[in-house]
């Protein structure tokens, strides 16, 4: 289906994925009748795959009501910025699923978890995007409880799936013009989060980026203004208050630990 088209010890926070694969996917292909015409979706809310992960890829658009959950930060070194949910401060530990694989509840689940184990890709000499899935994701199986085709033909499930995707890539690119101004305007430093728990262990928290407040409230009229035509400044005000949140994510390592 088409769619047109530095391991120190401390934590990074820029959750990236191993071996060049967006994160959690570890064999995306394309959606096709031929090779997956007998197989189904587990379509139970389960998020044992982001049980091991500490930070999520996040579009613009979901700053405010991620804000009120996760410290927003932004990956260190890449351009345009890239805008991150950081879901723990130890490295493989998600503090908002459980052992069970349940998100915690009315938590905001961040689009790029929402949509795995689908993805929209392209090869090189394709104007097209495919719609792919990963194929080693333990939500497919033969035995699920929503079919991807029927008939040869997809099903609702599918359709939707490639609609989701459709507007997370949308919603991604909108996000790549909203955080460039950010760096355009020379807004973004090095930050590093150093928590210490009550038992005494202190975390590290590094490789990221966030919004300085001087360098903002310096800023000409003219370049605010330019920042407000772009629609970034509910994004950097989201990201300065989701900033509350880094407390948050202590006291629930504390509270796991008592």
């Amino acid at each position: 289906m088409t769619q047109p088209s530095a391991d120190n010890g401390a934590t990074r926070a820029d959750g990236a994925g191993p071996s060049g694969l967006p994160l959690f996917y570890q064999a995306p292909e394309p959606v096709r009748a031929d090779r997956h015409g007998d197989l189904s979706l587990d379509t139970r809310p389960n998020f044992d795959f982001a049980r091991g992960c500490h930070a999520v890829p996040i579009n613009a658009v979901e700053f405010a009501p991620a804000a009120r959950h996760y410290p927003i930060v932004f990956a260190a070194n890449t351009t345009p910025p890239a805008a991150i949910a950081v879901l723990g401060l130890r490295r493989d530990q998600n503090l908002f699923v459980d052992a069970d694989g349940a998100w915690k509840d009315d938590v905001y689940v961040p689009s790029y978890v929402r949509r795995y184990p689908f993805i929209l890709a392209r090869n090189d000499a394709s104007t097209e995007f495919a719609l792919c899935i990963d194929a080693r994701s333990g939500k497919l199986s033969k035995d699920g409880d929503t079919a991807l085709f029927e008939n040869g033909e997809p099903t609702e499930a599918t359709r939707k799936a490639l609609d989701f995707c459709g507007a997370y890539q949308r919603e991604a690119r909108e996000s790549e013009a909203v955080l460039a101004k950010l760096a355009e305007h020379d807004l973004l430093v090095p930050n590093e989060g150093r928590f210490t728990l009550p038992s005494g262990e202190v975390l590290t928290v590094a490789d990221f980026q966030i919004v300085d407040e001087n360098r903002l409230n310096a800023l000409s009229d003219e370049a605010f203004l330019d920042l407000r035509k772009a629609g970034a400044l509910s994004a950097i005000y989201c990201h300065l208050i989701s900033m509350r949140n880094w407390p948050d994510l202590m006291r629930q390592i504390a509270a796991s630990a008592a």
